[in-house]
């Protein structure tokens, strides 16, 4: 792909990123709609007006191309020469209990032997009118409102003590249980540690250098695509727990983003 094409890209995902995350805003104070999916995954009406307003958008421009997304529509295709995943409110527990604290996620990427090569994306916080963008090769951007968008980069703390690191418990307890004494080591080797109840957005944060590491013992590919990109291409890194390169899995992984300088002990 050239520049001029993965700049389309980028300027595409952007725009519907944020345009999905005001329709979402918009949803905000209105009387929710609220199932659950499956153990400790709720799904709102929200969540599925804002993913049908990102892939018909992305229809209409890309009829080509496939997607995976959170929430399961058996019309959208899966295949294509770009796959669309989308994760349309993640923090969807925040955001039915009017938590401010959610985002709408979108990467667009390559397929490639071992999964996914995010090549252009983008994480909006609405509630803040945040933009975090970020295309392969390119680096990452902030822009608040209609600023101007300034580099992102990952922060420079190497001593954990020194560190405010962020994670999420996951809705499976076998995970709950395995992440515990993960915890109490790093509760007692770091500065802090923070959970605000979306992955996402988390680790957005991590390639803005406000948080230095983001932990989670089971996430999709939904939550990771695009923060994957915004984190490597700030300077930081990804791995799994043992500090292996993250193998996609649709049912669930380990994930460890941080700003590639610490040293965290996960046993």
């Amino acid at each position: 792909m050239d520049v001029v094409e993965l700049n389309q890209l980028r300027m595409v995902v952007a725009e519907t990123t944020v345009s999905a995350g005001k329709l979402a805003r918009e949803m905000w104070s209105q009387p929710r709609q609220i199932s659950q999916k499956g153990f400790r995954d709720l799904v709102t009406d929200a969540d599925i007006a804002t993913q049908q307003h990102i892939t018909e958008k992305i229809q209409a421009l890309y009829p080509d191309h496939g997607f995976l997304t959170e929430e399961e529509d058996s019309t959208l295709p899966e295949d294509g020469p770009i796959i669309w995943i989308i994760d349309p409110i993640d923090g969807t527990t925040n955001y039915s209990r009017q938590v401010p604290e959610f985002c709408v996620s979108i990467a667009a990427c390559q397929p490639v032997a071992n999964g996914y090569q995010p090549i252009a994306a983008a994480i909006y916080d609405p509630m803040r009118d945040e933009l975090f963008s970020a295309a392969k090769g390119q680096g990452a951007t902030l822009q608040n409102g209609t600023g101007t968008p300034r580099p992102l980069q990952v922060s420079t703390v190497e001593n954990t003590t020194e560190a405010v690191l962020a994670l999420d418990w996951s809705s499976s307890a076998d995970a709950r249980r395995s992440i515990l004494p993960m915890v109490t080591d790093l509760m007692r080797d770091s500065f802090t540690i923070r959970a605000i109840g979306t992955a996402a957005l988390a680790m957005a944060w991590v390639a803005a250098g406000r948080f230095d590491a983001y932990l989670n013992l089971r996430l999709r590919p939904w939550d990771i695509a695009a923060a994957l990109l915004l984190v490597q291409e700030s300077g930081g890194a990804a791995a799994d727990t043992n500090g292996a390169p993250l193998v996609w899995d649709v049912k669930g992984m380990s994930c460890v983003m941080s700003n590639g300088r610490l040293a965290l002990k996960l046993e």
